[in-house]
């Protein structure tokens, strides 16, 4: 499967290249003439537009307010099933290991309850008895 798709980049990669070679030997490709001919087709059938301003146009207030809304909604929901998905999974993990210990001199993973208990922590983490 990676050899064929190999060989289909290679191909695909290797257009352009023979399309050049073409034009350098003087070969004119065989769809030219069907692109010139619907070429003026198209000039001669297409209405005449006049050419845009080099700006792009203001956005409107409401239509920005709406884009920022929709934004705010799609946060408001992310975090919500996030939210959902961390609790039900830290419910799930204190029902899993209500019978199991963790191994000798490991503590466990509770937030510490104040200042002290923090800083004994983090000593005893790093090992830091100097």
């Amino acid at each position: 499967m990676k050899k064929l798709f190999a060989i289909l980049i290679m191909c695909s990669l290797s257009l352009p290249v023979i399309a050049i070679e073409e034009q350098k030997a003087g070969i004119e490709p065989q769809n030219q003439n069907v692109v010139e001919e619907t070429a003026t087709n198209d000039i001669q059938s297409a209405p005449v537009q006049e050419p845009d301003s080099t700006y792009k146009k203001p956005t409107s207030k409401k239509r920005l307010a709406k884009k920022f809304i929709i934004a705010m909604a799609c946060v408001l929901g992310t975090s919500i099933l996030l939210y959902g998905t961390l609790s039900i999974y830290n419910k799930m993990r204190d029902i899993l290991a209500q019978g199991t210990t963790p191994p000798e001199g490991e503590k466990p993973l509770d937030a510490p309850t104040d200042l002290t208990e923090a800083v004994k922590t983090f000593v005893e983490k790093t090992k830091w008895n100097g």
